[in-house]
């Protein structure tokens, strides 16, 4: 079978992940925070392999693009809305509504941003945080929580780090995609491809203590480097005297 007949492959992932997102939302509505973080997490994860499956079988398409924005959507936006309201945010009446709406409303902005610019090719890196990722970090926070501590224990950092990752979604901070799987390509590839799989057999030890740390550090990192670059700029446009 040619490479080309397995484009059906690219979209059953997408369709996947659109499934896993409506599941994890019946889930936060029936009291299930934890199942409801994971399928959030596993959706996350067939989306960062749908888009490689697409090129892999030449199937990529403006279609694909804005399927799978659709199902994202769902996933990152509304579920992990869905998820902040139940858990924590109602409580606080119609101003835990707006908190809980944040991934939702900067998420779209984010994906309608990214398909005003996307092409089907690989993209190096993502302006902005990517919704996947601002979901999966909420989603894991809370996992880290209860594994550590058995309940929603640091419950008083939900409001500002939604808020922070809302804002990362928009900001132009760039962050790394995830590498091409394949050893025969750059040596950015390589290190980077290394680097991922390093992180999948740290997660395979204890995932729920695990994924979340990586979260952060991979969100920082990008700020960081930002910032970094942003002041080394700062520093080569001032004029020099004499």
């Amino acid at each position: 079978m040619k490479r080309t007949e397995l484009g059906w492959a690219a979209h059953l992932l997408t369709a996947s992940n659109l499934f896993l997102g409506f599941w994890a939302i019946l889930q936060a509505i029936e009291g299930n925070y934890l199942m409801a973080c994971w399928l959030i997490v596993i959706a996350a994860i067939i989306d960062g392999l749908d888009g490689k499956v697409a090129r892999f079988t030449r199937s990529s398409s403006e279609f694909g693009i804005e399927l799978d924005s659709f199902a994202d959507v769902v996933s990152f936006g509304v579920a992990p809305a869905v998820l902040l309201y139940t858990i924590s945010f109602q409580k606080f009446g119609f101003p835990g509504v707006g908190l809980s709406s944040l991934p939702l409303l900067f998420g779209v902005a984010r994906l309608v941003r990214f398909n005003c610019t996307a092409t089907t090719g690989e993209k190096g890196e993502y302006e902005g945080l990517p919704i996947p990722m601002m979901a999966s970090t909420i989603a894991t926070f809370i996992v880290f929580n209860y594994a550590f501590w058995g309940n929603l224990h640091l419950e008083i950092l939900l409001i500002p780090m939604t808020v922070a990752l809302a804002f990362l979604m928009i900001s132009h901070v760039p962050y790394e995609s995830m590498p091409r799987l394949t050893f025969k390509d750059t040596k950015q590839n390589l290190v980077k491809l290394l680097l991922m799989l390093a992180c999948v057999v740290v997660l395979a030890v204890n995932p729920s203590l695990v994924f979340f740390p990586l979260a952060v550090i991979y969100i920082l990192k990008g700020l960081f480097l930002y910032l970094f670059h942003a002041e080394e700029e700062e520093e080569a446009e001032e004029p020099m005297w004499d």
